[in-house]
This record gives C-alpha cells, structure tokens and sequence, in this order.
C-alpha cells in the first residue's frame, strides 16, 4: 500500500512526464491524417503496466493508468469520477482553459440523441516541437483525458477504451 505522499509523488510522475518531458512532434493534422491513412496498424494491443488512485483539488475522485502498447509506445488514461455532470463540465472547463490550441471540440449524444458530454482535442503548449496533444471528454459525471508521445497511439487507444 502507498502512503499519501508516495501516492501524490507517484501521480505527479504519472500526469507531468507524458506533457513535458516526452512530448509529441506531429501537430493533430498530420497525425491524424497519418492514422486514417493506416501508418500505424489498428491491430496494436495494450497492456497496463501501472495505475494510481486519488483525489484531485477539484474534489473528484481520480484513477491514473499507464499503458504499453504491443510496439513498445506508453499511453496514460486519466479518468476523474465528479459528483455530477454539471460539476464535471466545470472541471473539464478549468483543465482545457490553458490549452494553446483547440483541434475538436464537439457534443456527445447517446443512442437516444440526447447530450452525454463533449469531446475535446487540445494542445498545451506553444512550442510547435513539443506540442502536446491531449484527448478529453466527459460521459456524465466523469471526465476521460488520454495522452502518449504518440498521438496516433492515444487515438487508437481511444477507439478501443473500454476494451483495451
């Protein structure tokens, strides 16, 4: 068992390293592009290697996991459990504010039409080389953020979650 301490430290490593150390290279376009046109095979599999579990200063409880694809690229998934559905657009809000670029932003909608969240695509940094891309979005009450050095990697890790 971790201590609270250790556990922080360990969130800190898990959320900071992935956006500001390891940055992406490829701007949301051409990565996407890239992955539509099948750059990277769509039969990459995942295996989780590590996960945390907390509190965040916004309140929510939070689950932070690491995990490694078949070709060896890290994905981290983030997922913060808000107390209601309004209360995680307000987080989703405050974590997007400072992003340097918005590449998607769109509404969600169920099987019956009506709203379930909003997807975002976002940068947050202004250096066109380590320009970090990360994907939100919100399912009611909870708040979904996936991001990797690679992101084709964190968009074929989208399309799989839940069945990773």
């Amino acid at each position: 068992m971790l201590s609270l301490g250790a556990l922080g430290l360990l969130t800190v490593l898990i959320s900071a390293a992935p956006l500001n150390q390891l940055a992406s290279n490829t701007p949301y376009a051409m990565a996407y592009h890239h992955f539509l046109q099948g750059g990277i095979s769509q039969d990459i599999s995942f295996q989780e290697k590590g996960a945390a579990h907390g509190i965040t200063e916004d309140g929510c409880e939070f689950s932070s996991t690491g995990w490694e694809s078949s070709d060896g690229v890290v994905v981290f998934l983030k997922i913060h459990y808000c107390k209601s559905s309004a209360n995680a657009q307000g987080v989703l809000n405050k974590l997007t504010k400072d992003a340097t670029k918005v590449f998607e932003r769109k509404t969600l909608t169920g099987k019956d039409g009506k709203r379930t969240g909003e997807r975002i695509v976002a940068a947050f940094s202004k250096d066109s080389i380590k320009r970090p891309e990360m994907i939100l979005w919100t399912d009611g009450n909870e708040i979904y953020m996936v991001e990797s050095t690679s992101f084709a990697h964190a968009l074929i890790f989208e399309k799989k979650f839940p069945n990773v």
